[in-house]
């Protein structure tokens, strides 16, 4: 199985943070959650090959930390669906492909390895399902696994369980959703930020965790939001 991870240039990372964060904030926090999610990455022992899909250095950086590939996403295409479809092409044509391929995205700071476990197991359970891991508010894919050789097609975007549900319908795909608290939580804005810091949760994410913690940013946003904060519910995490 290979693990596919697409990330955006760390400068243009989380736009829809602007309005807490500086760029500059921006940036450091993207960075900060993508060393959090390699590190549980690089612990999927069924994970045979870990390929990053970015033109940042700082990407290829990580790749050389992580033993991971980086092929340069101006390479693929342009949009994140166009680039994930090439990478999949390019991998197939490999001469000896995986059986199946898996994507996940960089903003998923409290994802676990043994998450990714039991996802996998669950799609071992018929090699030809899809299995997707969705958003806590059930309408993106944060994780999607599939059998490369009859792979859906990606619609990552608004509504995208929708729309790869679809996808596999059309193609007579078994496709199951999967849910885990540390998947379904993206940081993609400012009330996720907050569910976030709000949880204080120190056993996961901690390069995350320490940096919005180091920079203030945690009690910035306590502070300017105390009512908002405790209205926010925090993620649900099992410790393990």
């Amino acid at each position: 199985m290979w693990l596919i991870l697409p990330l955006k240039d760390f400068v243009k990372a989380k736009q829809r943070l602007s309005g807490c964060l500086s760029i500059s904030e921006r940036r450091a926090l993207f960075q900060h959650m993508v060393e959090d999610v390699l590190a549980q990455l690089s612990a999927v022992d069924e994970v045979d090959q870990l390929l990053i899909v970015s033109d940042d250095p700082a990407a290829h950086l990580l790749a050389e930390h992580f033993h991971a590939l980086c092929w340069p996403e101006s390479q693929l295409g342009s949009g994140l669906n166009a680039v994930l479809e090439a990478t999949l092409d390019r991998i197939a044509s490999l001469e000896k492909p995986p059986q199946h391929v898996m994507i996940v995205h960089g903003d998923l700071p409290l994802l676990s390895a043994a998450e990714l476990r039991d996802l996998i197991a669950v799609q071992r359970q018929a090699s030809e399902q899809v299995v997707i891991a969705t958003d806590r508010h059930g309408g993106g894919s944060n994780v999607v696994l599939m059998p490369l050789a009859s792979r859906i097609r990606l619609r990552y975007g608004e509504g995208s369980l929708a729309a790869h549900t679809a996808e596999a319908a059309a193609r007579n795909l078994p496709l199951q959703v999967f849910h885990a608290p540390g998947l379904a939580n993206d940081i993609d804005t400012r009330e996720d930020l907050l569910a976030l810091v709000s949880a204080g949760i120190s056993n996961r994410a901690p390069q995350t965790m320490r940096y919005l913690s180091e920079s203030g940013i945690a009690r910035r946003l306590l502070q300017m939001n105390p009512r908002e904060c405790a209205a926010v519910e925090p993620p649900r995490v099992v410790r393990s």
